[in-house]
Order: structure tokens, then sequence, then C-alpha cells
């Protein structure tokens, strides 16, 4: 038989242990956390750091959110759209724009509709998961605005810039009062 002692140290010996897997698993979380929030800190700032005059640009490539030919978000876009939205919290006046683009493969009146089907994703996707208010506009371009050409010189196909030129951005302009300089009033001289 077991005296009661024991049976107590024992138990306390099992509580601590379970205690100190559990302080493990917190410290665990917790590191993760600061490390997503430094992720999404470093991403904030990179797209900041395109900001230019009254708009900020952000540019996603096509081929990580979309498969080829298609407009349905690949569960990978999540991560890219998840900082967007961060970025976008911290301009809540804008006007936020989501551009879709596409290659020069395929007819013009394709391109259009899976540039616009696109866009219309995007901007599903930031209003419904990262929170974002449903007053973004959704525009698709098709073929329009290159970023790189489509073919070579010689007019063969040219297979990295065309993946350059499937792209998803979202324009952000912020509204003409924030960005104007404020001018001191006028002082009288004697």
């Amino acid at each position: 038989m077991i005296a009661p002692a024991q049976t107590t140290e024992k138990q306390i010996a099992r509580e601590q242990a379970e205690l100190e897997k559990k302080r493990a698993e917190l410290e665990r979380k917790s590191a993760e956390l600061q490390q997503r929030e430094a992720e999404i800190e470093r991403a904030r700032q990179a797209l900041q750091n395109q900001q230019s005059g009254r708009s900020l640009s952000m540019n996603l490539s096509g081929d990580v959110l979309f498969d080829y030919d298609k407009a349905t978000l690949k569960p990978a876009a999540e991560e890219a759209l998840k900082k967007v939205a961060v970025v976008l919290s911290q301009f809540p006046e804008s006007i936020v724009t989501v551009e879709g683009y596409t290659d020069s493969k395929g007819s013009k009146a394709f391109n259009m509709q899976l540039s616009q089907e696109r866009a219309n994703a995007v901007k599903d996707w930031l209003v419904k998961d990262g929170n974002v208010p449903a007053n973004i506009t959704a525009r698709g371009f098709g073929e329009q605005n290159p970023v790189a050409p489509n073919t070579n010189a010689d007019g063969s196909d040219n297979p990295a810039g065309r993946a350059l030129n499937r792209r998803v951005s979202i324009v952000v302009e912020k509204p003409a009062s924030a960005t104007q300089l404020v001018t001191p009033p006028a002082t009288a001289t004697p």
C-alpha cells in the first residue's frame, strides 16, 4: 500500500511535468506569434516604401495567387493577401482599386474576362477574409500595361516576361485632404 505522502508527491511531480509542458508550448506559440508579427511588420514597411505621392501600389504575382488560366485563389495566396489586408488597414480612408492583368496568350476578350475575375477574387477575399471595407473597386485590364515583353526580340515566346505580366495590383490612393500640406495662417505685419 502506498502512503498518502508518496501519492501526493507523485501527483505534484505529474502536475509539475504537465505545467512544464504547457509552459514550453506557450513559449513556442509566443515565439511563432512574434515571428508572424515581425513578418507582417517587414511586409508593411516594404510596401510602405513603395509609396509615391498620393498613392501606394502593391503588386502580387498572378502565379502566386492563381493557377494558369484560372481565377480561383490558390490556398497559398492567403498569406500574401493577409499582408495586403494589414497594409490596407493602415489607410482606412483611402480609395482602393484592385487591378487584374494577364499575359498576351489567349484572345483579348478572354484575357479581359480573366483579369476581371481575378481582380474580383482578390477583392472578395480582402472584403470577406481580410476585413477590408467593401468600397474597393475591382478592374480587369487584360493584357494592357505589360511590365515585361511577352515575346523576345526575335518573336519567340518569353515565358518569364509573360509570368511578370500575370499579376494583380492593389492601388491605394490617399484622400486629397491627407496629402495637402497645412499652410499656416498668414500673420499680419505691423
